[in-house]
Order: structure tokens, then sequence, then C-alpha cells
């Protein structure tokens, strides 16, 4: 164990007070153990070799210290504040117990009672260049100028200028909001020491008071001296985005985006804000998109690189390459859930059904009951018309959703089962299935409205299907679906004028954009003789879906008026 220069001191004092008696050597060994003990994170051992070199030594003021360290550790502040006052009382002027005194006292927000101990540490120890920091934090925290830069000028005496004087003057002047004061200081400082963290805000300084040629200057001269400091790239980046030379931006900001050492975290947040600020789209697009892939190359292994990329492109609407960067993304790291689901949630939201089926039955055997990998798979099979086989995913579902007792999920496989069956024209079995899901759901809106309106095109059962339709209706009476079914089981129980009621609601919140109720409306309008608008209904429903063929039911009832 490698021993700091200041426990070496504390170990040698303690041995030369033992004068080397068979006493003095065993409390060195103690301290010894104890020490290392304490360096590992050993407390309870350490304490009890501390507590062992207190029984044969009590006015041994070291074993207090690190008793005191022991207990802050366990956040034990009162036990820790009595061994201190045992380490003060038997050597009150020790460094590192003052030290430690004034620590405690700052984490107990007593400011005046630390800068009082620093201060009378100072005078004991005056080249500690600590002490002078910590007053100059605290003395700064109080708004305390004149002592500030008195502690300053002690520090420049003893140290020489430097860049963390620069950097606290900086904050003096700022915290007073003298803005004047905070750039003549640092010009005036960057004369005698060159620093690129100083010249870059002095570049920011200037920059905000739009003086473009000097903001220049100073980011160069920092790029000088570092020519990949980010804070001076992004800010001379910004003096041309804002001039609208966008050329010059594009080439000064790309070498901080390409650059690895930067967190990706930074870049994603700087790029989201040039991204909103709407100047990248058109002409500039292919210039944006480069810089994005630069972050995908710098950070070629980092997911949050990787989504921000995928995001970027899928706003963009270039689905391929997000896509391609998802996968990349899961293919890194196939263990990651968060990396599965990303890449398996695109391929769903843009339709890519059967490389979703391919996918899902690659990962379903590290995820086997994963219900919506489940879900996903079945709809995959559905919308590519695999019928049976998306009716033998949602069975699967049942079964884990039955294991789970989910009564959520069990309602909707039965439902969704129900659809399926009902396109295939099985509507014996897709009954069953709306029925099961109503034992879970009986008062769900959209499974009574779908139910209902399988069972009104077909004919069948209206009473059930009016009473269905309803509740429907009573849970959400603005719904232009809802309001559809109960049209329509309205017309064909032959209530036209109730009917008509339910559909002009319904043209009120959306209808008359769904082809399929303007073509209920009109088959209403229809009923009750109302001709001509019945035809610009109909005819707004085909100019919506020509694939309806409603073309060919004008024809149709254009006819049968003639006859």
């Amino acid at each position: 164990m490698k021993l700091s220069k200041v426990i070496i001191y504390i170990i040698c004092l303690l041995i030369s007070s033992a004068a080397f008696s068979q006493n003095g050597i065993e409390q060195t060994s103690l301290l010894l153990d104890g020490v290392k003990e304490y360096k590992e994170n050993n407390f309870d051992k350490a304490k009890e070799h501390f507590n062992k070199l207190l029984e044969i030594n009590p006015n041994n003021d070291v074993a207090y210290y690190y008793l005191a360290n022991i207990a802050l550790a366990k956040e034990d502040l009162t036990l820790g504040e009595l061994y201190l006052d045992k380490c003060l009382t038997l050597d009150s002027t020790n460094f590192w117990y003052a030290d430690l005194q004034a620590q405690i006292l700052l984490y107990n927000k007593k400011i005046p009672q630390a800068i009082d101990v620093y201060e009378k540490m100072l005078r004991m120890y005056p080249k500690k260049s600590n002490i002078y920091y910590s007053l100059v934090n605290l003395y700064l925290n109080n708004k305390d100028v004149e002592k500030t830069k008195q502690m300053l000028t002690k520090i420049e005496q003893l140290q020489g200028k430097n860049e963390a004087i620069a950097m606290t003057y900086f904050n003096l002047y700022r915290s007073n909001n003298d803005w004047d004061g905070a750039l003549k200081y640092l010009v005036d400082f960057d004369k005698e020491y060159q620093s690129a963290r100083v010249e870059s805000i002095i570049g920011d300084l200037y920059a905000d008071r739009f003086n473009d040629t000097l903001a220049i200057k100073y980011y160069n001269k920092a790029l000088a001296l570092d020519n990949q400091y980010a804070p001076a790239l992004c800010g001379k980046a910004e003096v041309y985005r804002l001039k609208g030379d966008y050329p010059t931006f594009f080439t000064t900001v790309k070498p901080f985006i390409s650059n690895a050492q930067y967190p990706s975290k930074v870049k994603n947040e700087y790029l989201l804000q040039m991204i909103q600020s709407g100047a990248f789209s058109g002409k500039w697009r292919s210039s944006m998109d480069s810089l994005v892939i630069s972050l995908e190359k710098a950070h070629s292994k980092d997911t949050t690189a990787l989504y921000f990329v995928a995001a970027y492109f899928a706003q963009g609407g270039d689905a391929n390459k997000c896509l391609k960067t998802l996968r990349k993304a899961h293919y890194l790291y196939p263990d990651n859930s968060n990396a599965m689901f990303q890449y398996i949630s695109y391929l769903y939201t843009i339709q890519q059904w059967k490389e979703l089926e391919k996918e899902i039955a690659r990962i379903s055997e590290k995820y086997p009951n994963n219900t919506d990998l489940l879900q996903l798979d079945a709809i995959a099979k559905w919308k590519m018309e695999e019928y049976q086989l998306a009716i033998d995913s949602y069975k699967k579902l049942e079964t884990v959703a039955l294991e789970k007792r989910d009564t959520a999920l069990l309602a909707q496989t039965y439902a969704s089962s129900g659809d399926i069956y009902y396109t295939i024209k099985d509507y014996k079995k897709s009954y069953a299935e709306y029925k099961k899901a109503l034992k879970y759901k009986p008062e769900d809106p959209t499974l009574l409205n779908n139910y209902a309106y399988y069972l009104s095109m077909e004919g069948k059962n209206l009473k059930l299907a009016y009473q269905m339709s309803q509740k429907s209706i009573q849970a959400e009476p603005d719904n232009p679906t809802y309001l559809d079914t109960f049209g329509w089981i309205l017309h064909l129980m032959g209530k036209p004028l109730e009917a008509k009621a339910q559909f002009k609601h319904a043209m009120l919140f959306g209808g008359k954009d769904n082809a399929t109720i303007l073509d209920h409306y009109a088959e209403v309008l229809y009923a009750l003789k109302e001709y001509d608008l019945a035809f610009i209904y109909w005819e707004k429903a085909d100019s919506l879906e020509p694939e309806l063929g409603i073309a060919e039911k004008i024809k149709l009832r254009k006819q049968q008026m003639k006859k």
C-alpha cells in the first residue's frame, strides 16, 4: 500500500513519541492496520484498530482524527464532530484537523465560522495554496469583492499568473454583471499569459458585442494553441452562422463534431439547436447530413449518438438511413433490450412487415414470452394477409396473457383475433372472439362499437348492435366513428331521420373527411329522398377514396331514379 505524505508524517510523529518501546511498536502496528483498512473503505475493521489504539493511548489525536472521518463517512455528523473536538483539544495547530473542521462547518452552512477557521489556518500556514483558493471561493460566494481581490493578489504573488486565477477574476466580474471589466481584465491577462480557454471567452464576449472581427481574432488565437478546442470552434462557427456564411460555418464546426474526444451528448445538443433553428433545410440539408454522419463516425459505438442520428434521418424522411442506424445499434448491442425495441418499433412504423416478421423470429429465442414482440409479430402477419399465422400468434399471446392475468391484453388479443376472423368472413368465430373480449372489458367503447358495426354489416341482431353502439356513444358522444356505427344501425332499423341526426353530428367532428362515413350518410339522405345532397356526399366520398367504387354506385342510383 502506498501511503500519502500526510499519513507518513502522522505515523512518524507517533513512532517518535512511542520511543520505540514494545508499547510503541504495537501502537504503530494498530495505526498502520487502521489506515490500511480505512483507505480500502473497510470502515468497521479500521474502527476496531483505532479503538484498540485508544485503549493503549487515550490521548492519540491521530486515532480520533480517523474515527471522525469514519463517522462522517457513515453520515453520523454528531459523532464525527465529537471525535474532531478531541483532535483539536489534543492538537489545535494541526492543519488537517482544522481543514476537516472547516469542511464540517461548510457542510452545516456555517460560512462565517468556516471563513474564520480558514483565515486562522492561513496565518499558521501562509504557504498552503489550497487555503487561499478555499477562501477565494468563500469570499466570492459572499460577494466580498475586496477580500476576493486581495486573496487573488496574494495567490499571484505566490504562484504567478495562471488560468485558474484569471477564471476566478472573470467569475468575480461576472457575478457583479461587470462585463466591460471582465473583458478588459481578460484582454490584459492575455497579453502576458496565453490560454485557449481565456482567449475563447474573450471571443465570446466580443461576439456578444457583435464585434465579429475581434471575436474571430481571439477564437483563432485559441485555436492556434489548440486547433481542436471545442469552445473556440463552436464560437467561431456561430459567428459565421449568424452572418449567414453557411459554407464557412460547416467547415469550421466539422472538426468539433468529428472529434471523438468530445462527448456525443454535447454534440447532440449543439446539433439539435442548429436543426431547430430551421436554417438548414433545403439548400443546406446535404451539409447538415454530412455533419450528422460525421457524428456517427466519431461515435460509431455510442448509442446516444446513434439514436440522435436515427431520429434526425427519421425526421427528415430518410427512412432507410434511420433504419440502417437503428439496426447497427441493435446488432452492436444484441443484449440491450432498448436497442432492440427501437429497431423493431421503427420497422413497425415504416410498415416493413416482412423484415419485421423475420427479425422477430430471430429475436424471439431470447424473448420467447415478450408480449410486445408477440403482438408485433401477429400484426406483421396480419398486414401480409397471413391470416392463419396471425391467429396462431394471437393464440400464443393469449396463453402468455392468461399466465400473467393481464385482462387488458386478453381483451385486445380477442378483439384483434375477431377482426381477422371477420376479414376472412368467418363471422361466427369473429363474434365469439368479441364476446370473450367483452367479458374482460364490458364497457370498452371501441369493443362495443366494433362488434356492433360487424353485426350491422351483416344486418344481424340489430337490437344487440343498437344497445352496444348506444353505450359507445354515451362514452364518447363526439366520436365520428361511433356516430357512424350508431347512425347506420338506426338506418338499418328503418329510422332514417334519427340516423340523419347522428350523421350530421358526425360531420361536425371530422366525419366529412372519412369516405365510409360520407357514403353511409349519403345512403341515409337517399332513403329520405334528399337526392341532391346525397349525391354531393357520394361525390365527395369518391374523391377521397376512389377505390371504394362509389362512382359505380352513383351511376346505378341515378339510373334507378330515371325508372
